[in-house]
């Protein structure tokens, strides 16, 4: 598996057989072949989830796959009529579902903010995007729209703890401030990935890194990574 970090929460994560991509918006995908079939994943529609350079994959790659929050709207009426994208070949989803794609088991999860988050199941290994499933714990939000957060993104992660994981991209979001440890930290605990990829920090990877030090997350530091590129 190489993991590839775009930009921001975009990922391109290259399998033997697939090619998963979550979240592009900005930035230059890797070189990649075009004999393996694309999959292509969006959250949500905030413009930093989503951008519409995601349908020109459909001119690159003879075989794109689209899975879309259920909000989405598909540009162009006749968009999904192209000949290089039947209709079937657009996926739109709710949380809390299940479906199948080719080699791909996907499952949803209630995002904290707009739309889902992703859990991926494809050959012999297990992906998990969060889009913005995090704790938003924000100064001049009430406590109770902070004990919210916490208490659903608690819920939403004991809907996968106990299933292994092997990589898993979170929002490592340092304007959280002193919070910005929270929901990270209760992922590792709960999850427990093998490896963690940061996002959610646009051109912040230093501020990023610093969350690092919390001392509810220094316990998985060694996990938690910040590689344009890595193999694994």
């Amino acid at each position: 598996m190489k993991i590839t970090h775009i930009y921001h929460s975009g990922f391109c994560v290259e399998m033997e057989r697939t090619v998963l991509i979550f979240d592009w918006y900005r930035g230059a995908l890797p070189p990649l072949s075009k004999d393996r079939p694309v999959c292509c994943f969006v959250s949500h529609g905030h413009g930093d989830h989503y951008g519409s350079c995601i349908w020109s994959l459909r001119d690159e790659f003879p075989d794109v796959t689209y899975i879309l929050d259920r909000n989405i709207r598909v540009p162009g009426a006749g968009l999904s009529r192209h000949p290089k994208l039947p209709r079937a070949n657009i996926r739109k989803v709710r949380p809390h579902e299940v479906i199948n794609a080719g080699e791909l088991r996907i499952e949803t999860l209630l995002s904290t903010d707009q739309g889902v988050a992703y859990v991926v199941d494809t050959e012999g290994a297990r992906i998990f995007h969060a889009g913005d499933l995090n704790i938003w714990h924000w100064q001049d939000e009430s406590e109770r729209a902070n004990r919210w957060q916490a208490d659903t993104y608690r819920a939403e992660l004991k809907r996968i703890a106990g299933h292994h994981v092997d990589a898993a991209l979170i929002p490592i979001d340092p304007r959280l401030g002193a919070h910005a440890a929270d929901g990270p930290a209760m992922f590792m605990e709960m999850i427990q990935p093998d490896y963690a990829f940061a996002m959610h920090y646009w051109n912040q990877a230093a501020e990023s890194k610093k969350v690092l030090a919390d001392p509810k997350l220094a316990p998985f530091s060694d996990r938690i990574h910040y590689e344009e590129v890595l193999e694994i």
